[in-house]
């Protein structure tokens, strides 16, 4: 089936079968990114006295039980609730279908060498995403109007896929980069990191603050309306060229601060 869209002006037509899933499938048991050293997910069978509802353990059918992190096991899309008393409802969030966005993969460099600002003490050494680098390959596509910016870190190797970041401590983005992409209007952030902050930065999360308070506050109350959501843990395979695509970001409806998620990235004919 082809779908016809007007965003800015113009007409896009796609091919509905035509996408590419940026989601990690989730491995319950298996092989998983990991943040933090959490429990990695786990599915079991329902146990109801001596019956394990398991076909292979006799039953006449499957009826698994799991149990998951959310944000440190998986792709995973997050709304401001993840900062609230109220976790709110992730599944009223995305009421966009599809989404305008653009894509730009980036390198990371050292803190030192930046001249950027972030809202606690980090090394010299230490690996970020400036401001500066997104937006030297953001505005080759600024034209196109995205409400949605995904970002690939390089490199871009499939180890991300089942990465332990305590043993490989991922970059993350500058305050003046959450506020350069907040100035732009980036309504949906789409990042192949575990978090837009550094992996221990006093429990602020002042990334996350920033974009949720429409403001360049890393302190600051956030805006508990906000409609804006980020999505971590993303994968985008190599093969997928920097530029503007549709995104489609599906969720179970949670009533929760944030939902498993399987963004799938459309090309316009």
């Amino acid at each position: 089936m082809h779908i016809t869209i007007e965003h800015n002006n113009k007409s896009y037509t796609m091919d509905s079968q035509q996408y590419v899933d940026i989601s990690i499938p989730y491995h319950f048991n298996g092989e998983q990114p990991n943040f933090y050293d959490v429990d990695k997910g786990n599915l079991t069978p329902l146990k109801t006295g001596n019956q394990s509802w398991s076909v292979e353990h006799g039953a006449s059918c499957n009826v698994p039980e799991i149990s998951m992190n959310i944000h440190c096991t998986g792709t995973h899309t997050e709304s401001v609730g993840h900062l609230l008393k109220d976790p709110g409802d992730i599944g009223d969030v995305l009421v966009d279908t599809f989404l305008p966005a653009i894509l730009i993969s980036v390198n990371s460099n050292n803190f030192g060498d930046c001249g950027e600002s972030y809202h606690c003490n980090v090394e010299k050494d230490e690996a970020i995403i400036s401001m500066d680098t997104i937006k030297s390959k953001f505005e080759k596509w600024s034209s196109f109007k995205p409400t949605t910016l995904i970002i690939r870190s390089l490199p871009n190797d499939e180890y991300k896929k089942s990465l332990r970041f305590n043993d490989s401590t991922p970059p993350f983005f500058t305050n003046d980069a959450l506020q350069y992409i907040s100035i732009l209007g980036i309504k949906h952030l789409v990042v192949d990191l575990p978090s837009v902050d550094r992996m221990y930065d006093g429990g602020i999360l002042g990334n996350h603050r920033i974009f949720w308070c429409d403001s360049q506050n890393p302190h600051g109350e956030v805006n508990s309306e906000s409609q804006k959501t980020i999505t971590e843990l993303a994968y985008i395979p190599s093969s997928v060229e920097d530029g503007f695509h549709f995104l489609n970001i599906q969720i179970p409806h949670f009533v929760c601060d944030a939902a498993p998620s399987r963004p799938l990235l459309y090309k316009p004919e």
